[in-house]
């Protein structure tokens, strides 16, 4: 076994180890646990079977490994970019409704205050003027 095919199984286990201990800490969420976990054994398998990514090139008609590997890489990351899009605008989605929700309720607040004070105040001219 080469010096590089190992070293990428050993990276890769403890990527998935790194990854276990995170899901585990509630550090990492299970949605982007299971990508990180399908990419460190698919680079595992990748390492640990010799002719797997000559006959992954074949087989997609890459005519060398390295670039079928280089394509895999970039069409993860690719992935991995659109995932977090996706929940960046949904999370961006999510803090605008909140802002609104909270400009709105600032605005009842402030209404609500000066219709307390109205009262108090009203409240405070009808005790001066019961007291002799």
């Amino acid at each position: 076994m080469s010096a590089f095919r190992l070293l990428a199984i050993v990276v890769a286990a403890l990527v998935l180890v790194v990854v276990i201990e995170m899901m585990r800490r509630r550090k990492l969420r299970e949605k982007y646990a299971g990508m990180w976990l399908f990419v460190g054994i698919g680079v595992v398998c990748l390492g640990a079977i010799p002719g797997l990514p000559t006959w992954l090139s074949n087989l997609t008609g890459i005519q060398l490994a390295a670039n079928f590997l280089f394509a895999a890489a970039a069409f993860t990351l690719l992935f991995v970019v659109l995932q977090l899009s996706s929940e960046v605008g949904h999370l961006e989605e999510e803090v605008r409704t909140t802002v609104e929700e909270i400009a709105l309720l600032r605005c009842e607040l402030e209404g609500v205050r000066a219709e307390l004070d109205k009262r108090i105040t009203s409240a405070e001219e009808r005790l001066l003027r019961a007291q002799p």
